[in-house]
């Protein structure tokens, strides 16, 4: 939607600045719609330029956010673009004083990830693909490294044929969440996959794109980047077609992979680093969803855990690489 000169300027500014921080295009996006959503209350309220905003204004539109029909996590997200927008806005001297100065962010509820797989609901989407196909490899690879390293759709759709090391069994993950950069483990049937892609389908679809960089190539002719769009829809229908009556996305898989570390008694640290984590409590969440997991672990690992008399059972260190092999 394009509003008048008084908003779409400090908004191209604003996302510019962000540009130049080399925030992601989810990100970029975020921002961009969460500014929609205020311009269009400001037109509502009679508001015909963003220097005529004041705290009043803002405790108006708090207050309208809470009364849409919106989890409290998209009014937070909303509300943290406004004021990151205004924070520029004062910065850049456009504004003398910032409104969001002084703001209270809605708490947010400690939201449980759900649908995450169990290893056999696992198992059975991963064996989903036709293997005897080039496109079914393609897939069998996408999705083994989805459950191997839980990277974001993004980052996958970014990969280059550079980022992967299967020999190695190593992943370079560029410009991840917060432009972060970082190196994650493979686990080896993920290695394996991906090798059997390289050499069996992508060498035979490039022939046509020498040039051609992206790490997974559509199976359609001339074999251009694969969109994220289609990697998230064939997900979907390989979750579909295993019939686990679970919706399996992208994301579903990142929260499996954490969770079957967790469970199998992995460092929070060494998750956290897989992930791309800014914070380790983003990745405790993990420690509830696997509790059950968590505790036999405990009951077998810990010496005052176990029964007089009853001998422990012999327990090796699980690695990130061991567990989602």
């Amino acid at each position: 939607m394009i509003f008048a000169e008084s908003f779409e300027v400090p908004r191209r500014n604003f996302l510019e600045a962000m540009r130049v921080r080399s925030c992601s295009a989810g990100t970029l996006r975020s921002r961009n719609q969460s500014l929609d959503t205020f311009f269009r209350f400001l037109i509502s309220r009679g508001v015909a330029d963003v220097r005529e905003v004041n705290r009043e204004t803002v405790r108006e539109y708090q207050l309208w956010l809470a009364a849409q029909p919106w989890t409290t996590y998209t009014a937070h997200t909303k509300l943290i673009a406004l004021r990151r927008f205004f924070e520029h806005l004062e910065k850049s001297d456009a504004i003398l004083v910032n409104p969001c100065e002084g703001m209270i962010l809605p708490k947010l509820e400690k939201r449980l990830p759900r649908n995450v797989l169990t290893p056999a609901e696992a198992r059975k989407v991963l064996d989903a693909p036709d293997t005897q196909t080039r496109r079914g490899i393609r897939d069998k690879a996408i999705l083994e490294l989805f459950y191997s390293t839980g990277i974001r759709l993004e980052e996958m759709a970014g990969l280059t044929i550079h980022d992967v090391d299967w020999r190695n069994g190593f992943l370079r993950v560029n410009k991840g969440k917060f432009a972060k950069d970082r190196v994650t483990p493979m686990g080896r049937k993920a290695a394996d996959y991906v090798r059997e892609y390289l050499q069996a389908v992508r060498a035979v679809w490039a022939r046509q794109r020498k040039d051609e960089r992206a790490l997974w190539l559509s199976s359609i002719e001339p074999h251009g980047p694969l969109k994220k769009e289609a990697i998230a829809l064939y997900v979907r229908q390989y979750g579909q077609a295993a019939g686990i009556g679970k919706r399996v996305s992208p994301h579903v898989w990142r929260h499996t992979c954490a969770t079957h570390l967790v469970a199998g008694g992995s460092n929070l640290v060494y998750v956290q680093r897989l992930l791309g984590h800014r914070s380790l409590g983003t990745t405790q969440i993990y420690t509830r969803v696997a509790a059950p997991e968590v505790k036999r672990t405990f009951l077998r690992s810990h010496p005052r855990s176990r029964v007089k008399g009853e001998k422990q059972a012999a327990i090796e260190p699980q690695s990130i690489k061991g567990v989602c092999a």
